[in-house]
């Protein structure tokens, strides 16, 4: 019979889905020279939300579409429809 312990131990190595969601996000904003950072942003509904400079904002909306559409290929986030 396994010890408790050794019953956990495979489940150390699982990460918190929403934070890699968050991390893909960010990726995709670096990738479309954006800084941006996990803590800056959040998922809620259908619309992702980013907390930035203005400027940063506006860098952000006049990407949008771009951005959605690299967002929406991603496996479990084709529901951003928004971004704010």
């Amino acid at each position: 019979m396994l010890q408790l312990n050794q019953l956990l131990e495979r489940f150390k190595n699982l990460t918190n889905s929403e934070k890699v969601k968050k991390q893909l996000i960010v990726e995709v904003l670096v990738n479309n020279k954006i800084p941006a950072s996990v803590s800056q942003v959040s998922l809620s509904k259908n619309t992702l939300f980013i907390k930035t400079q203005p400027i940063i904002k506006t860098e952000v909306l006049l990407k949008k579409e771009i951005i959605l559409k690299q967002i929406q290929k991603i496996p479990g986030l084709s529901i951003v429809s928004n971004i704010q």
